[in-house]
């Protein structure tokens, strides 16, 4: 895995109440939800009003979101791949 994100994993899977994220420079509340700047809501809201849906703050795995994922190996390898 990467050295990096790993570390994210690794925080995540840690039941340690007093566990502190390390891993990525993001940041952060005091309750350890991601904050979002201002300028960041605003352009989001003008996505949204395109797509109608909701995005995640969380770094995804080093690999992609598994929906990502299983889409772009059928448009690369075509979607009767045996290898998928």
């Amino acid at each position: 895995p990467d050295p990096i994100l790993g570390t994210s994993l690794a925080y995540n899977a840690d039941p340690d109440p007093r566990k502190i994220n390390l891993g990525i420079g993001a940041y952060r509340t005091e309750a350890g939800e991601p904050f979002v700047l201002d300028c960041v809501r605003k352009a989001e809201e003008q996505v949204l009003k395109e797509t109608g849906s909701t995005i995640n703050k969380e770094y995804s795995t080093i690999d992609g979101p598994a929906g990502l994922k299983s889409l772009t190996q059928k448009l690369a390898f075509g979607e009767d791949c045996p290898a998928i």
